[in-house]
């Protein structure tokens, strides 16, 4: 009788507290997704970007994106993907603003992107003298 409580309250807190021993397994869950993603929301509300470099800025320098896009032809979400990319790589270098964005087709000679348009691009990267 006393096992059966036992086992009964184990079945109790599992369904009813969510107990569990096994760890999830879903990589969205991870730290490290989670760090990322907030970084890359932080460089997105930080980096803004400029038709041409400002004249006061420092530390001028170029970054590069590139990823397969979602479909066969290049659409506007493909080119904000690129722009975001662009964005965190002048924040991961201690940039705050990018200009002079080219964002457009790839060749994809070697077929890596299976179907979908290859697109990159490319910006110059610089912190704004205050």
């Amino acid at each position: 009788m006393r096992n059966t409580v036992k086992v009964l309250s184990l079945m109790i807190c599992g369904f009813a507290a969510g107990c569990s021993s096994e760890p999830s397994t879903n990589p969205l869950d991870s730290p490290a997704y989670v760090a990322a993603l907030e970084k890359q929301k932080h460089a997105v509300e930080t980096v803004k970007v400029y038709q041409v470099v400002p004249p006061n800025s420092l530390a001028v320098r170029a970054v590069m994106s590139a990823t397969c896009g979602s479909d066969s032809v290049l659409t506007g979400a493909d080119e904000n993907y690129v722009l975001t990319g662009l964005k965190v790589k002048a924040f991961s270098s201690g940039a705050d603003g990018i200009a002079e964005v080219v964002i457009k087709q790839l060749p994809d000679p070697g077929r890596h992107c299976d179907g979908n348009v290859a697109l990159g691009g490319t910006a110059k990267a610089f912190t704004v003298q205050r």
